[in-house]
């Protein structure tokens, strides 16, 4: 099938509508699975096919490489696998990085290395170190204040902002200094050296009077962004430069798709304004809405329906599917977080026991929510895999060697030269690195060779100490910029003797899995060459993109998925299960106070709904464990959102197993087995019996008695030595009740805010004459403050 007979045939009226779209700005707002990467595709093939644009006039910008990627085989598929030139397809950070290398005359600093968030966070960490100041902020939150400013275009020396974040201010300041110094941008700064370049008057040709902006203009015509609800303050900026000049719209369209209804990562700097606000940005927009959804089944998209009308921040849409179905969703009331685990586990057996190749994932809004459903697949033995972890790239291992090649690209690169100046161990200590700290912030111009070798001959270091650096710096006498970046890596490994490294300082098992990292870091390179990577710096450009993936493999070939909901986004399940329904959980105890929060916790609600295909299950506790206390748990308000005819709650606190699995096995129309199954018990024996309601339990769980008893489905017999255990408990929490009086009601690692610092956890309490006095760790640190002035959250 070729191009203009998919585009007749195998589009809905509205996505052919913003495929053959002529002029102008276009915004397509497209629902939850309603096929908008295939709408983006369309379009770029029909611009090249049908209207003869040149390839290098269009750019479409998304937000992951696996996105982009996806779009790339799309577009080649339709134009032929022959073709040479595609448009640009990549990631905003991607593309500025492009635009700067190409226009490095232009920056202020022409010659430039990327920070990744490690090295950014050790740099920052070095700063507050030398400042005292690390015992009031860690350097992951103010990591985040530092990209909260950029990426919200704030300038931190205005009175009212530098007020009241003095600290953060005098710290940026520092932190850009030194930043600037090593010649290096972090992330946020690609974003911004990308904008400056539109906003500077510069002459981009010597022999032509032409700024960058201008002849930009020129060139590229067409402009599409994908997602553009999770876009900042920058990037929407940035596209206002792309395509305008002042007031007016020189580039002959702009489509940019995206879905309100989604937007989840304002914590990341996104902002639903951007969507919301483009037809004023942008005037005579032209809007196209999608609501068929090719995903799920009609009694998903209905919940997802009335779940959403009650944002007030939206463009009014209604999801519809041609799919239907019915009983597809279920709403479980459990007892505790325990019990809605072990409901969990016996839908999983039903579905497995089937033999169908199905996909399920289980859903949380955080991660410490995983616990106990991890603990109960493994017990059930059901094979699950947690979706997340550390990125290949950010693992020690790969960024020591790696920052010996950004050494080779920028020799005035500080941070990597203090990574790997003592690694492996070399015995220069903090004292040879404050030395060189102090003798570079004298001579900031020189590079890392030149401080070394002065430090040497100014007899600054001697003896010892002066030869191991005189060797170090023969490891870069041998390699240059324009080395084989596979050769470069094997010559660093092999003169540095990393493996043997490895080997010296971690246990076999662990060294073992550091040296197959560093195996497979080769690999990689054999693999990048293949895609055009063929120097040092084409390589370390290469790693600074890349996005974060799962390395980790599970030996089984369908596990259970686990994730955050915002892990989620982008994906699809047959059965979606979503877990911890309560308020203070979904929406988070953090957005209660504010609508927006609450508006984009919703919308975090309507993502997971509506990763479901086929079935939907939604669970929440009474009862959950808090601070070692079972804390009664009060219903999510947006399962109130449901009417009740859509989805009807079912209170299965005092069901038994055999209950629990012919509700699900009625839900899931399959005939099953009611015998009881083997389950462990509590002496990890196999028991087989069936299980009856705890009333014991209900009564203990409704005193908050934390251990009093085993979960319903468990042994309905109290042993002597649960009977024991239930003594000890009460008796601990009788003492720590009379201790919680002694302190005037507060209690250690308990939450409390404070009316400038936000919400922090209780360290210590001290009881004086005067008052009670707690030391509370805040998000800006650590504060030591009268009771008075703090309340319990």
């Amino acid at each position: 099938m070729d191009f203009n007979q998919f585009l007749q045939t195998q589009l809905n009226t509205e996505q052919k509508k913003a495929v053959e779209h002529k002029r102008g700005p276009l915004l397509v707002v497209a629902g939850a699975g309603s096929g908008k990467t295939r709408v983006i595709t369309a379009r770029i093939t029909h611009l090249i096919t049908n209207h003869g644009i040149n390839p290098s006039a269009i750019v479409a910008l998304t937000f992951t490489n696996k996105a982009a990627q996806e779009m790339k085989e799309r577009i080649q598929h339709f134009l032929g696998h022959e073709t040479k030139e595609l448009p640009f397809i990549g990631t905003f950070h991607s593309y500025c990085l492009l635009l700067i290398k190409k226009n490095q005359h232009l920056l202020d600093s022409p010659f430039f290395s990327v920070m990744d968030e490690d090295d950014r966070t050790k740099l920052i960490s070095s700063i507050l170190k030398r400042n005292n100041l690390q015992k009031q902020i860690t350097p992951k939150s103010l990591g985040y204040q530092i990209s909260h400013i950029k990426n919200h275009i704030i300038d931190p020396d205005t009175p009212a902002f530098y007020r009241d974040n003095r600290m953060i201010v005098d710290v940026y300041h520092t932190y850009e200094k030194e930043k600037k110094l090593s010649k290096c941008f972090d992330f946020d700064d690609l974003l911004l050296e990308g904008l400056r370049l539109f906003e500077k008057n510069n002459t981009h040709n010597k022999y032509i009077n032409t700024s960058f902006k201008q002849e930009f203009h020129e060139t590229v015509k067409h402009i599409l962004v994908d997602e553009y609800q999770d876009t900042n303050i920058v990037q929407h900026t940035l596209l206002k430069q792309m395509t305008k000049d002042g007031d007016k719209i020189v580039a002959d369209s702009i489509c940019v798709v995206g879905d309100e209804d989604q937007s989840i990562y304002s914590w990341r700097g996104a902002t639903v304004a951007n969507i919301m606000n483009f037809k004023k940005d942008f005037p005579n927009t032209t809007v196209i809405t999608i609501e068929q959804n090719y995903r799920s089944v009609q009694p998903i998209l209905s919940i997802a329906n009335q779940v959403i009308t009650h944002n007030m921040e939206r463009n009014p849409k209604k999801l519809w599917s041609k799919k239907t179905g019915n009983n597809r969703v279920r709403a479980l009331s459990c007892l505790s977080e325990y019990q809605e685990a072990q409901a969990i586990a016996q839908l999983l057996k039903i579905i497995m026991q089937q033999k169908k190749q199905t996909s399920v994932a289980i859903l949380y809004r955080t991660h410490f929510q995983s616990r106990a459903i991890e603990e109960t697949l493994i017990k059930q033995n059901i094979p699950y895999k947690i979706i997340g972890g550390i990125n290949f790239y950010e693992r020690k291992e790969i960024k020591d060697i790696l920052a010996y090649l950004r050494l080779v690209v920028n020799p005035f690169d500080r941070t990597s030269l203090f990574r790997i100046i003592n690694t492996p161990t070399r015995g220069l200590g903090p004292a040879v690195e404050e030395l060189i700290h102090g003798h570079w912030k004298d001579q900031p111009f020189l590079s890392f060779k030149n401080i070394l070798t002065n430090l040497i001959e100014q007899k600054n270091i001697v003896g010892k100490k002066a030869a191991i650096i005189q060797q170090f710096l023969l490891f870069f006498h041998e390699v240059d910029i324009q080395t084989d970046p596979y050769r470069a890596i094997e010559y660093f490994i092999i003169k540095t003797r990393y493996l043997t490294y490895l080997k010296d300082s971690y246990d076999t098992q662990e060294a073992t899995i550091r040296i197959d990292n560093v195996n497979e870091l080769l690999n990689a390179i054999k693999h990048f060459t293949t895609q055009g990577v063929n120097t040092i710096e084409q390589l370390l450009d290469q790693v600074a993109l890349m996005q974060e993936h799962k390395t980790n493999q599970e030996n089984e070939k369908n596990p259970i998925l686990m994730m955050t909901l915002h892990a989620a986004k982008g994906l699809e399940f047959d059965t979606v299960i979503i877990t911890g329904l309560e308020d203070g959980l979904l929406p988070s105890s953090r957005s209660l106070q504010e609508m927006s929060k609450i508006e984009e916790e919703r919308r975090l609600f309507y993502v997971g709904i509506t990763r479901a295909k086929e079935h939907l299950l939604l669970t929440r506790a009474r009862y959950r464990y808090t601070y070692s206390k079972m804390v009664d748990q009060f219903p999510s308000r947006f399962l109130k959102e449901i009417p009740s005819n859509i989805v009807n709650e079912h209170d299965i606190s005092q069901q038994n197993e055999t209950q629990h699995r012919l509700f699900f096995a009625d839900w899931l129309g399959i005939q099953i087995d009611t015998a009881p199954i083997y389950t462990f018990s509590s002496n990890t024996s196999f028991s087989r019996q069936k299980m009856k309601p705890n009333n014991s339990v209900m009564h203990a769980a409704k005193k908050f008695e934390a251990n009093a008893f085993d979960e319903p489905f468990k042994k309905a017999q109290v042993t002597l030595h649960q009977a024991s255990s239930y003594k000890q408990a009460h008796a601990s929490t009788d003492l720590q009740e009379a201790h919680t009086l002694q302190n005037g009601g507060w209690k250690k690692n308990h939450p409390v805010k404070h009316q400038k610092f936000g919400v922090g956890t209780i360290q210590s309490i001290e009881k004086r004459s005067d008052a009670v006095y707690l030391t509370v760790n805040f998000r800006v640190g650590t504060k030591k403050i009268s009771s008075k002035f703090v309340q319990k959250v």
